[in-house]
């Protein structure tokens, strides 16, 4: 009769079924005996794991806390196949979501009247090792256990978080989107039932989860620190614009109650980690993080003023991280923080700079050069004005650096600085690396920075800079220094430098004449091997478009009428054949020179 009576309820509305499940759950606090009550469970039963898989969540409820009370009273040997079933009801394939999640949490109310050993056991040895299992639906299974299982221990979860934390983040960054959904609710859970209590067990692996490879991770870490500081702050994570009086004041009251919890520190940290996720490359979770920086901050510039310090050292510690990805964040992260707070950072922000690209590795100085670029790009023109002595300064070290990544990136620095200031930054820079290029005396470190530098500008404005640059490179006698600088110049220049042949091929002529039957020292054979290690850097490095050039003012010299001149063009000849067999470029010239040779 109990039977029949048990299936009738089920064909009634969910009302039905819960009232049901609940009469099933309390029935052995009825009797005298409860073991009165076993020779009926295999009646019962199997109706109880129908309701546990029912749609309406309520019902699943009752009917999880019935077989918990039932396992409670009679004990889990008597169920010696329950828990068995609701494992693999978590992991079957085939099953729903729904059909996890009431398994779920069975198995959770059933571990918890089994007490905590029990629930240690089965979740470390049997729930735990399965988030890694090669089926989407038994990673989901595991999640959906911890979903349950915090708020049902209350207090008594809290040795478990260190162990359930790994398998909650893997699952937010899992390739499932069922599996990421409940991960990031089992998460909601666990912050919203232990996080006052264990903060530092939980604020860590979050702050960890901002800065991850996996966008993904970013955007469930952002919404599960969401939740936690606004549980903290006694607030909500604002969905507008969040501008009104009421919403600034609550902002207030939320960023002071979380100052109160945290500490200054700690909340300094977590709103620049907030802020440099405003930047992120991700557009969902630029999004989120946006809406979460609202909640807790009336007005942004104050408090970027307040945290900056920090904000500054998680941007260069970011610049300097090798990553790509992370980089480019930093580098938004600090034009925006310029562009919002202009003059009143950029003598703060640019030491700092500076003085990275002095000791940091090449990764360091790379990613300085990037946020640099974005300092520049994002300053009004007064502002570069104010501050062009310190900015050169930074740019000048970037130019000369000796990695060839940081100089690419200092060129790019220096185009932005000249985009804005236009010849000033040229005349800042060039006069500068030119004293350092040929007053370094013995310091051949010095000359190849100052080097560095001015083929790092010529790459970029080279048709600005080579009418200023080569004449007093060429100026007789050509020293050994001007010799190697007028030939790693022409390495940058090919595209431009044809346009000054009339003047250096000429002169290098000339000057490779002078020593036609002279009798050299030492310093100027070194000298003499410099102008023609020149000669065949300029034949060499010329672009397609500047050969007839270069063999027109090459020709017009073969018939001087010093023997030194005709024997230097025609070695010329010669230096641009063995440097362009590759390109075979000059063969229309060919007939010129044959000409010119006879």
């Amino acid at each position: 009769k109990s039977r029949g009576s048990f299936i009738m309820a089920q064909m009634f509305p969910a009302t039905n079924k819960r009232y049901g499940a609940l009469i099933a759950g309390n029935i052995c606090t009825m009797i005298n005996d409860p073991r009165d009550f076993v020779p009926y469970l295999p009646i019962l039963l199997p109706d109880l794991k129908v309701v546990l898989l029912d749609p309406i969540p309520d019902v699943r409820s009752t009917s999880a806390k019935a077989l918990g009370s039932l396992t409670r009273s009679l004990g889990e040997a008597t169920f010696p196949e329950l828990r068995p079933w609701l494992l693999d009801t978590l992991k079957i394939e085939k099953g729903t979501s729904v059909e996890r999640s009431g398994a779920a949490q069975g198995l959770t109310e059933v571990l918890i009247a089994g007490g905590t050993r029990t629930v240690e056991a089965v979740l470390t040895d049997e729930i735990l090792p399965l988030r890694s299992h090669p089926q989407a639906a038994t990673r989901e299974g595991v999640l959906w256990v911890l979903t349950f299982l915090p708020s049902s221990m209350g207090q008594g979860f809290a040795p478990f978080i260190d162990a359930s934390l790994p398998a909650l983040l893997s699952g937010l960054a899992d390739e499932s989107e069922p599996v990421r959904d409940v991960a990031l609710r089992a998460g909601r859970v666990m912050v919203r039932s232990h996080g006052k209590s264990h903060i530092d067990k939980i604020l860590p692996p979050l702050e960890k989860g901002l800065s991850d490879d996996d966008h993904r991770i970013r955007v469930s870490s952002l919404t599960l620190l969401g939740d936690l500081l606004s549980m903290l702050g006694g607030t909500k994570v604002v969905k507008g614009e969040a501008d009104t009086q009421d919403d600034i004041r609550q902002a207030e009251r939320a960023q002071a109650q979380i100052a109160l919890v945290l500490g200054s520190e700690t909340r300094k940290r977590l709103l620049s980690e907030l802020y440099l996720a405003r930047s992120d490359t991700a557009a969902v979770v630029r999004q989120i993080a946006v809406q979460v920086w609202k909640t807790f901050v009336s007005v942004t510039p104050r408090t970027l003023r307040e945290i900056l310090g920090v904000l500054v050292g998680q941007i260069i510690d970011a610049l300097a991280s090798g990553h790509p990805e992370r980089t480019q964040v930093a580098g938004r992260c600090l034009g925006d923080v310029v562009g919002k707070l202009g003059d009143a950072v950029l003598p703060e922000i640019i030491p700092v700079l500076r003085d990275s690209l002095y000791r940091g590795d090449e990764h360091t100085r790379r990613g300085v050069c990037v946020g640099l670029n974005e300092v520049i790009s994002c300053s009004s023109k007064q502002h570069i004005d104010k501050y062009l002595d310190i900015l050169v300064k930074a740019v000048q070290d970037a130019l000369c650096d000796e990695d060839e990544g940081v100089r690419e990136l200092g060129a790019s620095c220096f185009q932005s600085l000249y985009s804005t200031v236009g010849n000033r930054a040229m005349d800042e820079v060039v006069p500068v690396l030119l004293i350092a290029m040929e007053s370094g005396g013995d310091d051949e470190h010095a000359k190849a920075r100052a080097l560095n530098g001015l083929t790092g500008i010529l790459s970029i404005r080279s048709r600005e800079l080579l009418p200023y640059l080569i004449p007093r490179l060429l100026q007789r006698p050509i020293t050994e220094s001007h010799a190697d600088a007028l030939g790693s110049i022409a390495g940058v220049t090919g595209g431009t430098i044809h346009m000054h042949f009339s003047s250096i091929i000429p002169t290098l002529i000339f000057e490779l004449a002078s020593f036609y039957g002279e009798n050299l020292d030492d310093d100027e054979k070194r000298r003499e091997e410099g102008i023609r290690s020149c000669a065949r850097q300029i034949c060499g490095n010329v672009d397609d478009t500047g050969v007839n050039w270069l063999i027109s003012e090459i020709v017009s010299k073969c018939s001087s009428d010093k023997d030194g001149v005709r024997k230097e063009s025609c070695w010329m000849i010669q230096v641009v054949v063995e440097e362009r067999k590759a390109q075979a470029d000059f063969y229309e010239q060919i007939p010129i020179m044959y000409r010119e040779l006879l």
